[in-house]
């Protein structure tokens, strides 16, 4: 073999072994990129502006009570969505939190002498799941002013059986007066507060003379 036969030789020799290994660093990043995991973005419900409308929700509502013993898994929570007024009809937003599954939530919302519930007295939900909230507005109205209660009684309803929570929200309507107002403290003929004197027990014995 002359020496240009042999130089040839080499430089494909050559050639052929970059290729391999071309193909061999390819083969590689291709593994790499398919093995490593994509980055997971943050999800717009935790870190959005939907999660931050959600916790300003869950900040403005107030718990209300429960009355009597009752089982159901759910809890209820409430907001007046403006103040309530005499005569006027005031909206107020539901909000259910049921803690088991059910195939269907049924509320019941009745109102007291002198408030009346104008609408939104029934709801249903179906399917509803621990974790996923429930919620639904009522109508009503006061025909004077006091305070009043809404009653709510939420059913879970299941195959197997029917459960009742009962729950008691407190209506302020209209402006409530003080309760007790501080007496003004009695004064003499001269304006000057009278401080009381502390209590003697008349019709006992009379004290013994003083020793000369």
């Amino acid at each position: 073999m002359t020496m240009n036969a042999r130089n040839i030789a080499s430089t494909f020799v050559i050639i052929a072994l970059a290729s391999a290994v071309a193909a061999c660093g390819e083969k590689s990043e291709e593994a790499a990129s398919t093995k490593a995991p994509a980055a997971r973005e943050p999800s717009v419900e935790t870190t959005g502006p939907q999660a931050a409308a959600t916790a300003a929700k869950e900040a403005r509502l107030a718990n209300a009570v429960v009355t009597g013993k009752s089982s159901a898994a759910v809890d209820l929570k409430y907001d007046f969505l403006a103040k309530p007024d005499v005569g006027q009809a005031f909206e107020l937003e539901l909000v259910f939190q049921p803690r088991a599954a059910a195939d269907a939530l049924e509320v019941e919302v009745s109102g007291m002498q002198g408030l009346t519930v104008v609408s939104g007295g029934t709801m249903r939900f179906e399917n509803v799941r621990p974790g996923e909230s429930q919620s639904g507005k009522v109508l009503a109205q006061a025909a004077a002013q006091g305070l009043y209660y809404i009653g709510v009684a939420a059913r879970m309803v299941s195959k197997v059986q029917t459960e009742v929570r009962m729950f008691s929200i407190p209506v302020v309507v209209g402006t409530m007066p003080a309760a007790t107002q501080k007496a003004a403290p009695q004064t003499d003929a001269a304006q000057q507060p009278i401080e009381p004197m502390p209590a003697v027990e008349s019709g006992g014995p009379a004290a013994p003379p003083e020793k000369p």
